[in-house]
């Protein structure tokens, strides 16, 4: 009888090398937790390590629940992120799939969530303990049926999850060391029994999802910082919005609709008189950089002494 197969997991490349980074860094076992969007397929976009207060030991880890709850929250409200499972280390203990353990906390922690399915995935190490090659094992888990998780195949997209950049962007959740992935080579990674390292597919262009949350973050962030509501205006390239200076003083921020959504140019425009001024911004500005695009807004308001 042929095997059952579950769906198929998407995850990012820099995902994946995240979580290669984070089981070579300890010879006892570790985890963390899969953010994402599941539609039909799930699509992980973070995979994070353990909190603080998570429990290790040669044969065993726990989450560290409390840590997950602050991460489940704004990466929900902010980026319409799902916690829809985890991934934990079994280092060299041979067991390629999750333990008895493992699938009763899975089927309970989904069953408490009213989720339809949970994706779980085993690391595996081998070879050099210096530089081990990091083996995944993606499992799957019906909620719906009594049988257990079935193996997943993978399909992997080439570079860093827009999350990912997003919340690098902002220096959010420091204790994550959001950069750590890009220290080791997709080279030492292997899913399930596979003897060559994955091959990537070409990253899609962004998701709607993505995009709007990222221009909706910088809208409001815009609008609280002029003190009035800023417009925003579709273009061929992308997105302008435009928030309001003083009097009939604007600045205009012209907003590339590709990933990384790169601030193209940035205008004052003065309407009383029709003219406008293209300003010099710094080389990378990006959309999802709050804290740099309100900094030019304060700067240009200081420099033009309105």
């Amino acid at each position: 009888m042929p095997q059952r197969a579950g769906p198929p997991l998407i995850i990012w490349e820099s995902e994946l090398r995240a979580i290669a980074i984070e089981t070579a860094a300890w010879s006892i076992e570790t985890g963390g937790d899969l953010f994402g969007r599941w539609k039909g397929t799930p699509i992980v976009f973070l995979a994070t390590k353990a909190g603080p207060n998570a429990q290790r030991s040669n044969a065993h880890f726990r989450l560290d629940v409390d840590y997950l709850r602050q991460l489940s929250g704004p990466l929900a409200e902010d980026w319409a992120l799902r916690y829809f499972g985890d991934w934990h280390s079994h280092h060299r203990l041979g067991l390629l799939e999750p333990s008895s353990g493992d699938r009763r906390r899975i089927r309970q922690l989904g069953q408490r969530n009213q989720f339809p399915g949970m994706v779980e995935i085993i690391v595996t190490t081998e070879g050099s303990e210096n530089a081990p090659i990091i083996r995944i094992h993606p499992w799957f888990y019906d909620l719906s049926s009594a049988e257990g998780p079935v193996a997943m195949n993978v399909t992997v997209l080439a570079g860093c999850s827009p999350i990912r950049q997003a919340l690098l962007t902002r220096n959010a959740f420091p204790e994550q060391e959001l950069k750590a992935w890009e220290q080791v080579s997709l080279d030492r990674l292997r899913i399930g029994r596979d003897g060559n390292p994955p091959t990537t597919d070409k990253a899609p262009e962004i998701d709607a999802t993505t995009r709007d949350r990222t221009l909706a973050h910088l809208a409001e962030a815009l609008t609280n910082a002029s003190g009035e509501p800023i417009e925003q205006h579709k273009t061929a390239f992308g997105q302008i919005l435009v928030a309001k200076l003083v009097q009939q003083q604007h600045l205009a921020f012209a907003i590339d609709a590709k990933w990384p959504m790169i601030v193209l140019e940035v205008h004052q425009i003065n309407r009383t008189d029709g003219t406008t001024e293209v300003l010099s911004t710094p080389d990378g500005l990006l959309a999802s950089d709050i804290a740099g695009v309100i900094s030019a807004f304060h700067a240009t308001k200081l420099r033009s002494g309105v």
